[in-house]
């Protein structure tokens, strides 16, 4: 590994897979089920509150209170104008993508897991999904370029759920709890 040549480097090394890959296995993003893992929501929910309400501006505990109420007020409106989503909408290019992705996928690599749950290549698979499997089961990668590969290797899918969301470790089923291996499959 040309990382051992240097000394700084392999200390590094040995440094990051003790600390993130041998005893905390789950960090990276998507490691956790539909639980956000950033808090984007709360940031851009605060941005609104500033642009909207506060102007930027600190306030008094009067003008806070008087804001407060204001905010509460619009919001409760704007609930009844705009109801809360509860369930996902799927675009029509998504759809033709996620078609196009199910006729080119080799169907003898698609694994199940359980009742509900699949393993599915990547486009660009480093490892078969058997082998992607085990390392799932086991945790046991031996270098972070070895969990890499694992980790782009295939996506997870899980259709616990009878309504969507339905889970899929893709970047996008991450983020948009929709994609082309959800929907496809």
């Amino acid at each position: 590994m040309k990382w051992t040549t240097d000394k700084d480097l392999d200390t590094f090394r040995k440094y990051f897979e003790d600390q993130w890959l041998l005893s905390l296995p789950f960090w990276y993003e998507g490691s956790a089920n539909l639980i956000p893992s950033i808090n984007n929501g709360i940031e851009s929910f605060n941005g609104k509150i500033k642009q909207m309400y506060t102007l930027r501006n600190k306030l008094s505990l009067s003008s806070f209170l008087q804001t407060a109420e204001r905010m509460l007020y619009d919001w409760s409106l704007a609930s009844i104008s705009t109801p809360f989503a509860i369930q996902i909408e799927f675009n029509d290019d998504l759809a033709a993508r996620a078609y196009k992705w199910l006729q080119k996928l080799d169907r003898i690599k698609v694994l199940r897991l359980g009742a509900a749950s699949y393993v599915v290549p990547s486009s660009e698979p480093k490892m078969d999904t058997l082998l992607w499997v085990q390392y799932y089961h086991s945790i046991s990668w031996n270098s972070y370029d070895e969990f890499i590969d694992w980790l782009n290797s295939a996506r997870l899918l899980d259709f616990s759920r009878l309504t969507p969301p339905l889970f899929c470790s893709c970047k996008y089923g991450l983020k948009e709890y929709s994609c082309i291996h959800s929907l496809g499959l």
